[in-house]
């Protein structure tokens, strides 16, 4: 009697588990992905002033490829701290200078944020918004405003003032990639 049970519940089990076959709503994948990130960034040591690593080297490269040049020294100095500090600041973070688990997640998600929403893709949208006479000029930073929003920071100039013999600047715009395009006023 008990190995026909025993037999009896494991296909009871499958035969009422929906089969989704890999397929994962959309939220599902995104709640993945940043929980990959996480886990990532928990995995790796905290950094500070002094530090000296291959996790150092990994630290300036990434800030790096997110254009905040530190340098590629392995060696976390002054620079290096206030790059960090920089960084941080840029995106709401706490402006220790210190590299923990917030900080390398928040690496982490910009270069998948930066693939996703190109500064190529903000320059089309402000064009789209404002007029192909502009251009659009700035560090190409993805920053993060208090609402946790992506956003690039672009001076903008009109091409004919430009030619005119001026500067061509109209002002400072935040570019989202839903779109919105806000002038960042004083």
């Amino acid at each position: 009697m008990k190995k026909k049970l025993l037999a009896v519940i494991p296909t009871f089990m499958l035969v009422t588990t929906p089969l989704t076959m890999g397929v994962l709503p959309n939220h599902a994948v995104v709640k993945a992905d940043s929980q990959k990130i996480a886990t990532k960034a928990e995995t790796r040591p905290t950094l500070r002033l002094g530090s000296h690593s291959s996790y150092v080297r990994i630290l300036q490269q990434s800030l790096t490829d997110v254009k905040y040049n530190t340098g590629i020294d392995g060696i976390f100095g002054p620079k290096t701290q206030s790059i960090v500090k920089q960084f941080q600041a840029d995106h709401n973070l706490s402006s220790d200078g210190i590299v923990g688990p917030a900080t390398w997640a928040a690496l982490d998600q910009n270069k998948v944020e930066r693939q996703q929403f190109t500064v190529d893709d903000a320059i089309a949208l402000g064009q789209k918004k404002l007029g192909t006479n502009i251009v659009f000029g700035g560090d190409g930073r993805l920053l993060k405003d208090s609402k946790k929003q992506s956003y690039y920071r672009f001076k903008a100039a009109n091409k004919d003032w430009i030619d005119e013999g001026g500067t061509g600047t109209i002002g400072w715009y935040h570019i989202y990639k839903d779109g919105r395009v806000v002038e960042d006023l004083p």
